[in-house]
């Protein structure tokens, strides 16, 4: 049997240690994103460097996206029209991953149609935007706030007035 004393010091040993390290954490699984820089080729992306920033810049002559660069989505998502594959820098959206606005900045050197829709990871639509006959750049904020967040999809449509349309897929990731 334990002696009255040695119970009461077990006792206050087990008080301290639930007591005392009552606000411990676990680690934590917040989604991150973490890229400098990169490119893509016609068949791969590439990255350089990490850091916390995602979001969009502009300046008369350049569009810097920070975040997440698009995968090789044809190896997972069996998607065939890669968005930087088929439209290379025409069309640039970002930033990706976004918790509230997405950009979207297309510049065409030809006069077309163009349109796009944004579709849940479950492909149903969300969005619908007809922007119309463009002729040069084309500039367009979608509000994302309140959509969940997860995987969507943007599908992007041009159909110049003299050619063939073409169409491309960009992965988005909603925080």
């Amino acid at each position: 049997m334990c002696s009255a004393p040695f119970g009461r010091f077990i006792l206050f040993i087990l008080l301290f240690v639930f007591a005392g390290f009552s606000n411990m954490n676990a680690q934590s699984i917040t989604p991150y994103t973490l890229n400098n820089g990169g490119g893509l080729a016609t068949n791969m992306d590439w990255s350089m460097g990490e850091t916390v920033s995602i979001a969009h810049f502009t300046t008369a002559n350049y569009n810097l996206n920070t975040g997440v660069l698009q995968p090789m989505t044809s190896i997972v998502t069996a998607i065939n029209e890669y968005g930087p594959a088929v439209f290379g820098n025409q069309i640039i959206i970002g930033p990706n991953p976004t918790s509230n606005v997405l950009h979207i900045h297309a510049k065409f050197n030809e006069l077309g149609s163009l349109s796009f829709q944004l579709l849940d990871a479950k492909s149903y639509t969300v969005l619908n935007n007809e922007a119309g006959t463009i002729s040069n750049i084309y500039e367009k904020d979608i509000v994302m706030q309140n959509y969940p967040s997860g995987v969507f999809y943007m599908k992007v449509y041009f159909k110049p007035n003299n050619g063939s349309a073409k169409t491309g897929i960009y992965k988005i990731i909603k925080l």
